[in-house]
């Protein structure tokens, strides 16, 4: 077996490929579509002087750029599947063969204040001071909690939501089609990676959001019109599962990336037959999250995530055995000179000249939070997983 620790990096360039000075854009997703197009779909709500997520903020939208030269110039953004569609959690895309897109989204409820406590029964939502409190805001955005002054600006409440799936024929321009999800008996599907098509089956894997604590999947063979009850992925006890991220290899094995917000650690499960049955989750010692994936064509896997702990920046994995091990001491660099952790969720795809493409949110030396790109080459021996 190779050594992956030969393995080095040499970064070509960075670049923005979407800033607003007045909005807070994050959560990146990009999938390659089959005539070869690129869909970046990413959140974004109003910039705030604090940092709030999907889960506490009412006005995240998901937006769709495409770009037809693999990442050198793209569309203005639109939302997804338009107008009128806000307090949505990040969204995922899954290509399909017919050449059609689908886009999985969780949209929240969200109420005023005010009517939250006089109509909705008690238990049933959550008030600002609920979402922003020390667990609401979590780890990575603790930096950044508002004050109690500044929480009472915030006159909204949230309640459960709904699962959607979408579908467009056009890359992106125009959506023909919108189906509601029963995720029952979980809580609600989430995902920000989308699914896959295996043996003339959408497969879409998804978490128990608002716990995000389980993994399910949910299956469809009408090209996501209808769906299957779900079914269990993984769970445990001293675990808290979520933004699944799913690769079929070539071999046809599944192999599916967990973040788990116990214990920090990126965990993995596969299968063998279709995600119809699935490993046990296993750790990969990998404490970046959360995950994309991306299998050459030597069966190289490689994994990016983000680092929110210093060095602050994106990292990269390679595993050469079908994810079994990962070598996390031999990560490499994409970026590691990130101001904070206000960053993440990094996505990659593959140019014609074998260079690796990585999108992920950051913030910038004017604190404007914002799309940013890395491209990339691998090399090994001296022998260059991509062009110059």
């Amino acid at each position: 077996m190779r050594s992956v620790s030969t393995f080095a990096n040499i970064a070509d360039h960075h670049s923005v490929v979407f800033r607003d000075p007045h909005a807070y854009s994050a959560h990146p997703h990009l999938a390659v579509t089959g005539n070869g197009d690129w869909l970046l779909l990413f959140t974004q709500a109003p910039r705030r002087q604090g940092v709030l997520h999907p889960p506490q903020d009412p006005l995240y939208r998901n937006l769709l750029v495409r770009s037809c030269d693999e990442g050198r110039s793209w569309t203005a953004p639109s939302p997804v599947p338009g107008f009128g569609w806000h307090g949505m959690e990040c969204a995922g895309l899954t290509p399909l063969r017919s050449g059609g897109v689908l886009v999985n989204q969780w949209k929240f409820h969200w109420y005023t204040r005010a009517h939250a406590q006089a109509y909705l029964p008690p238990g049933s939502y959550l008030l600002a001071e609920d979402l922003m409190d020390t667990a609401g805001m979590g780890a990575e955005l603790s930096d950044w909690q508002p004050n109690p002054t500044t929480i009472s600006q915030y006159q909204w409440a949230r309640g459960d939501g709904e699962t959607w799936v979408h579908l467009t024929m056009d890359g992106g321009a125009t959506f023909t089609r919108s189906t509601r999800v029963n995720t029952s008996p979980f809580s609600g599907g989430y995902g920000m990676r989308g699914g896959f098509e295996i043996d003339g089956e959408v497969v879409l894997p998804l978490c128990d959001v608002p716990n995000w604590r389980q993994i399910f999947v949910i299956r469809s063979r009408d090209g996501g019109e209808t769906w299957s009850p779900p079914s269990l992925v993984a769970t445990g006890e001293q675990h808290a599962f979520e933004e699944p991220c799913p690769l079929v290899l070539g071999s046809g094995r599944v192999l599916m990336m967990l973040r788990d917000n116990s214990t920090r650690v990126l965990h993995m499960v596969s299968s063998l037959d279709g995600g119809m049955t699935w490993s046990a989750p296993a750790p990969t010692s990998i404490t970046d999250y959360p995950a994309d994936l991306l299998e050459l064509e030597d069966g190289v896997i490689v994994c990016v995530a983000g680092r929110r702990r210093p060095p602050y920046g994106i990292f990269l994995y390679i595993s050469e055995d079908e994810g079994r091990h990962w070598y996390p001491e031999h990560g490499v660099a994409v970026r590691a000179d990130l101001p904070n952790r206000d960053l993440g969720y990094p996505s990659l795809a593959r140019r014609a000249d074998g260079s690796l493409f990585v999108l992920y949110y950051a913030q910038d030396a004017e604190g404007v939070t914002g799309i940013h790109a890395t491209v990339l080459r691998l090399a090994k021996e001296g022998t260059a997983y991509g062009g110059g």
